[in-house]
This record gives C-alpha cells, sequence and structure tokens, in this order.
C-alpha cells in the first residue's frame, strides 16, 4: 500500500523543525529528512547556515536559511587555514586573521574562501578601500553567480561608508549564499533534465 504525507504532516513536521533556525553558530552539521512518496521535509545545521526546507515531487519546494560564515573549497591545508583564520575574524583578533589569510593566500593564490575572507578582514581594520577592492576581484571559477553576486554586492557597499563592518559582513555573507544557491540549483536542475 502506497503511504504519502498529507500536507498538514508535512507542515506540522516543518514547524517541529523551526527552532532549529536559532542554532545558526553549530559548527558541526547535522541533518534530519522524512519523506514517502515524493514528499520530504529536512532540516541542516552546521557550519554558520542553518536551513529547513519542504519539497514535494513537482520539483517545488521552500527553504528558510540564516547566513553566516561557510568554507567552499580548496585544499586542505587551506581550508584548515581558513576555518583558523574565521574564528579569529569572529572573535575579533584581525590581525591574526589577516596574517592566516594572506599567508594562505600566497602559498594558494587566487583561492576563493581566502580572498573573501581578506577583503573582510581589511574593512575590519578599516582599511575599507583596499578590502572591497580584494572583494571586487573575488573569483570562484566554479560559482558564476556567486563570483557574480559578491562583486556586485562589494561595489555597492563600498558606496555606504554609513555602515559598520558587521553589517558589510552580514551583507556580504547573504549575497555569497544567494549566489552560491542559484548555481546549486541550476545544477540540479540540469542534472534532472538528463535524467
Amino acid at each position: 500500500m502506497k503511504q504519502t504525507l498529507a500536507p498538514l504532516s508535512v507542515a506540522l513536521l516543518a514547524a517541529l523543525f523551526l527552532p532549529a533556525l536559532f542554532l545558526t553558530g553549530c559548527v558541526t552539521g547535522v541533518g534530519v529528512g522524512v519523506g514517502t512518496s515524493g514528499t520530504s521535509v529536512g532540516v541542516g545545521i552546521g557550519g554558520g547556515r542553518t536551513s529547513v526546507g519542504v519539497g514535494v515531487s513537482g520539483g517545488l519546494g521552500a527553504s528558510i536559511n540564516s547566513y553566516g560564515d561557510f568554507l567552499n573549497n580548496g585544499p586542505n591545508e587551506a581550508y584548515l587555514n581558513n576555518k583558523a583564520g574565521i574564528k579569529q575574524l569572529d572573535d575579533g583578533n584581525f590581525e591574526a586573521a589577516r596574517k592566516i589569510f594572506t599567508d594562505t593566500l600566497e602559498k594558494y593564490p587566487d583561492l576563493p574562501d581566502s580572498t573573501y575572507y581578506l577583503g573582510l578582514t581589511l574593512i575590519y581594520l578599516g582599511e575599507r578601500e583596499a578590502g572591497f577592492g580584494l572583494l571586487k576581484t573575488y573569483r570562484d571559477p566554479y560559482y558564476y553567480r556567486g563570483t557574480s553576486a559578491v562583486q556586485r554586492m562589494a561595489a555597492y557597499l563600498e558606496k555606504k561608508p554609513e555602515l559598520t563592518p558587521e553589517e558589510i559582513h552580514k551583507a556580504m555573507n547573504r549575497e555569497r549564499r544567494d549566489g552560491y544557491d542559484r548555481d546549486a540549483q541550476e545544477r540540479l536542475e540540469m542534472r534532472r533534465e538528463t535524467w
């Protein structure tokens, strides 16, 4: 016998997981998914980003996200360095963060994550022109929309001297994550077309 989740059950399951949205500081990842016959509810927590989503078989879905720092790519050593740099940045140790990101870029030139976080660090240090200049050169060859989002937002925020570094950081993270999500969604849709 074929079982399906009623729309009310899906909404109830999503509502049960909404409190997870407030756990955005998690360092480890946790995921939960429930679904039958094309309807699914899932929650993921970790890496400074929480996501709750509901999807149905027709390819329709909704997701609620909170935005935080994340690392996307790079060799393991660079990833670990960038993770340590983000910790220093979050702790307010901006000179230590600058050193970590600069050293990582010397060994791995043009690494997107290091470029991004060094740009933000420079803004925190009061070197706005240099920070925005670096963010406008940000380039991730695997994520066109993510790249465009960072460059475009940096050019926009540069013209807003009234914004604090924290406000800039949040806005940049939101735009970067949304760009990466659009790239991922496009890739998923392209894969579905080939199935």
